[in-house]
């Protein structure tokens, strides 16, 4: 008897005990749990806000790519437009001149003369920004005045060998020298006209447009030299032993 009321006594003890603890139990769980949950809502708060961090990003990134491009596609057609006149109005020029066979002067043993005088390019009033170009094609623009030099000396060569009064080896590589720089400038007009997205020159539309002038009157001198060389070859040839 004495034993089951110890044992009961322990239990009630015991109890007793557990009761005094359970709200102590119980604070530490709700903390555990509070602790927890605010932990769970900081990390995914922090997750959201590096989302939002990061597509924003994304959208400036993205924004700031296409006002580059924008900017870049303005200076290019600005560039363009200067480049295409200036080109265009060379190419109208060099033309003239291959189509120049010129005219007999007033002299009382008249000689032949031109009657155009030859076009220049100048590339130093360019304001636009030259960087937004290829380098091949600002490499082919900026070339030109060079060309234009070395016709010049081959035309002052053969003015040398011409002549009077018709000069006619002269008036033929006038007219060579700039059908080819006619050419060569009608054509970097076109590729310009392409990468800014402008229409397509008018500069081909006749028989008497300047690019179809350039063309003939090129075609025509190769055609001419090329019978020439061959000419030549065989003169050659006939006399090597």
């Amino acid at each position: 008897m004495a034993d089951a009321q110890s044992a009961v006594v322990i239990v009630k003890s015991g109890v007793e005990g557990a009761a005094v603890w359970m709200p102590v139990i119980q604070t530490l769980a709700g903390g555990l749990l509070a602790a927890g949950v605010a932990i769970f809502v900081n990390r995914q708060s922090h997750n959201f806000a590096r989302e939002r961090e990061e597509k924003a990003a994304a959208v400036r990134v993205r924004n700031e790519k296409l006002a580059a491009e924008e900017k870049l596609q303005r200076e290019r057609y600005f560039i363009a437009t200067e480049l295409i006149f200036m080109l265009e109005q060379f190419a109208e020029g060099c033309a003239q001149v291959a189509n120049d066979h010129g005219e007999d002067n007033e002299a009382t043993q008249s000689e032949r003369e031109p009657t155009v005088n030859y076009p220049s390019i100048n590339l130093t009033g360019v304001s636009g920004n030259w960087r937004v170009l290829s380098g091949l094609m600002m490499y082919r623009i900026r070339e030109l005045p060079v060309l234009q030099n070395e016709a010049g000396r081959a035309i002052s060569h053969a003015s040398e060998h011409s002549w009077a009064p018709y000069h006619t080896g002269y008036f033929r590589e006038r007219q060579y020298q700039y059908a080819r720089l006619g050419m060569k400038a009608v054509i970097l007009a076109m590729r310009l006209r392409k990468v800014a997205g402008l229409p397509e020159t008018r500069l081909a539309d006749t028989e008497w447009s300047a690019l179809p002038v350039l063309w003939k009157g090129w075609r025509r001198e190769r055609h001419m030299r090329t019978q020439e060389a061959n000419i030549n070859k065989q003169e050659h040839e006939s006399v090597l032993p």
